[in-house]
């Protein structure tokens, strides 16, 4: 769900309601249990996986990422770009209640000086959770579309590179309402992780039609769900060092002109620090006279010195879809102190500035 310009101080308007109830939906519950009697446990904080309340079987946590670009063309601009509240409930064993309230942009400072006209909050997620036996879960609400590996661990902290691939967001939406089946089945050596979902965002989101592409601005395509089904396939081997996916959807969005299938293929391996990773995907396209889409992208880490990291990223994208092709490489530095905080420096240089400026940027972004 997206709050566009929600601004403070000054009126909030009527689409702030959802974000009230999502907060009251994961506060009020816990806090009328703990109430109905004493509990002395103490609540417990750890960097990176938030405050733990057991009084009230309640997690707070989040992240934040702050960011400074200086794109061609552009006034060099700075701003505090995520800041994420997680809560997550869990009143019985089998039950899990989540949800992740965000604001984007909250504060920004370029050539205009400072302000916050930009600045969103967005329910990106929430979801109750049911775990129907060790096998099998279910979920329903508004999650993460499961389709690639970058779309499911994208927040600034988890990941190398200040930038998203562009084949990572213009291909299939990032998020769904709907139900979703999970779990993990052991096979070989390994595990083999599972996701089957139904979406019917057009009648389910209270928002729909509203969501914008992470880091591009698109605005004659959505980002948006009608209907869809779709699931993903993941097996970890290597003692966890090594996972492929394969994932596929088949979907109706908003302005899409027509149903559209995707198919997408990941992979990661890790070896005494390193770390190589890709991802591609193939979207059909089935409006006339309109192009397939596809692309894909390789993305090397090597170990330089302790904490220190060189992240290196080659990506392509033909989109049918937006009628261009993109090509960018990316150059970096990743230095993480510790697991949850990651400072990140990076220059990225391509083939189609008007949809991938090239320039610099910077970021830190902390787990908390």
């Amino acid at each position: 769900m997206v709050i566009p310009h929600c601004r403070i101080p000054g009126a909030w308007p009527a689409r702030t309601w959802p974000v009230l109830l999502a907060l009251l939906l994961a506060l009020g519950a816990p806090l009328a249990r703990a109430a109905a009697g004493p509990d002395l446990e103490a609540p417990r904080y750890v960097l990176g996986r938030g405050l733990h309340l057991p009084a009230l079987d309640l997690t707070l946590a989040g992240y934040t990422s702050l960011r400074v670009r200086g794109l061609e063309g552009r006034d060099t601009r700075f701003d505090l770009h995520d800041l994420a509240l997680f809560l997550i409930w869990q009143p019985a064993p089998r039950w899990t209640l989540f949800a992740e309230i965000e604001g984007e942009e909250l504060a920004t400072v370029d050539g205009r000086g400072l302000n916050n006209g930009d600045s969103e909050l967005v329910v990106e997620r929430a979801y109750v959770d049911f775990a129907a036996t060790p096998r099998l879960n279910l979920r329903a609400g508004r999650f993460l579309t499961p389709f690639g590996r970058w779309n499911l661990v994208h927040a600034d902290p988890l990941v190398w590179t200040v930038t998203r691939p562009l084949m990572t967001t213009v291909p299939v939406p990032d998020h769904a309402s709907g139900v979703l089946a999970w779990g993990s089945l052991p096979l070989a050596a390994g595990n083999l992780e599972y996701s089957a979902y139904l979406d019917g965002s057009e009648s389910l989101d209270p928002v729909h039609g509203e969501a914008e592409f992470e880091e591009v601005h698109l605005p004659a395509i959505a980002n948006d769900f009608d209907h869809a089904a779709g699931g993903q396939l993941r097996y970890h081997f290597l003692d966890e060092a090594a996972q492929i996916g394969v994932s596929y959807a088949a979907f109706d969005i908003d302005r899409g002109r027509g149903h559209h299938h995707a198919f997408g293929a990941d992979g990661l391996y890790r070896w005494h620090r390193w770390e190589v990773s890709g991802e591609a995907v193939y979207r059909l396209n089935s409006a006339a006279g309109t192009r397939d889409d596809w692309g894909a992208f390789g993305q090397l880490v090597v170990p330089l010195h302790g904490p220190l990291y060189g992240v290196g990223r080659l990506e392509y994208y033909s989109s049918g879809v937006l009628g261009e092709d993109v090509g960018r490489g990316s150059l970096g530095l990743a230095l993480r102190p510790v697991p949850p905080v990651t400072i990140k420096v990076e220059y990225h240089d391509g083939n189609n500035h008007r949809v991938l400026p090239d320039g610099w940027e910077v970021s830190c972004g902390i787990l908390f």
